[in-house]
């Protein structure tokens, strides 16, 4: 089912109660981070990598150094878009994970914005990408497949 984007929809997916918003890919390899890094790495963002938290810059090209970063420090790669901070971090090579604070989104644009990212990351990965309350992945609030379509259970 498709639906319109509302201010109702913002705020039944999007509602400010303190909570995070989830971004998960499950069943995932090594093959696919790779593909999300390259697509974000080519891409226009201005990608943060912090490293303890402390902004690092790296260069290269292969997503499992940051899984072997990962074994002694605690990674966070952070891809700003219009805005919004859409937060990666590397807990398992069989998931991706990303989180938002819904204080970032604020009307439909932000919201869209969310789900064009979204969208094309289960078209690049050929996998469901869905959107979820903090650590719920099995209840999605919303799912784009990899042909580009959209379910929302509201």
């Amino acid at each position: 089912m498709t639906f319109q984007m509302t201010d109702e929809v913002i705020e039944r997916v999007f509602f400010k109660d303190g909570s995070l918003r989830d971004i998960y890919v499950q069943a995932c390899n090594l093959n696919d981070w790779q593909k999300f890094y390259d697509w974000i790495r080519t891409s226009s963002w201005n990608i943060l990598l912090y490293k303890d938290d402390q902004l690092v810059e790296y260069k290269g090209k292969f997503v499992d150094y940051l899984f072997k970063e990962k074994k002694n420090h605690h990674i966070r790669l952070t891809i700003p878009i219009n805005g919004i901070l859409i937060n990666c971090y590397f807990f398992s090579e069989d998931e991706i994970e990303f989180d938002i604070d819904p204080k970032e989104i604020n009307n439909v644009y932000d919201a869209n914005t969310v789900f064009e990212f979204m969208k094309s990351l289960a078209k690049i990965l050929g996998k469901q990408c869905i959107l979820s309350e903090e650590n719920t992945p099995e209840i999605p609030l919303v799912t784009f497949y990899s042909d580009g379509s959209m379910i929302s259970k509201l």
